[in-house]
């Protein structure tokens, strides 16, 4: 019936996955129920789990005038810039990543 309202999968793998006495911080937004939490493993594991929300509203509007003002660089964040053609081998390169690919920037109309 699919009754979970937020994707729970990556906590339960951050759990899994942290340390023992490590932290497992999930920032963004998680309104709804999450079903099948690994509460044994954060007990066992003696694991702080911490959660806040993205302060977007608060901070994208002052990054827009910086970026506009050219005085954030983006350019690191993108590792091939394709065009709308060349899509699916972009999306290939992400998948398995091939030829350093971290991020893809897809411009429509380059």
């Amino acid at each position: 019936m699919r009754l979970q309202t937020d994707r729970p999968t990556a906590v339960r793998q951050a759990v899994h996955a942290c340390r023992k006495a490590g932290t497992v911080f999930v920032l963004g937004v998680f309104t709804g129920l999450v079903d099948k939490f690994p509460l044994g493993a954060v007990v066992n594991k003696g694991l702080t789990v911490r959660g806040a929300q993205m302060h977007g509203q608060r901070y994208v509007p002052m990054l827009l005038d910086r970026l506009a003002a050219g005085e954030l660089r983006t350019s690191h964040l993108a590792t091939h810039t394709v065009t709308l053609d060349e899509a699916p081998k972009a999306y290939d390169m992400f998948k398995h990543k091939t030829d350093g690919c971290v991020r893809a920037v897809i411009r429509p109309g380059s």
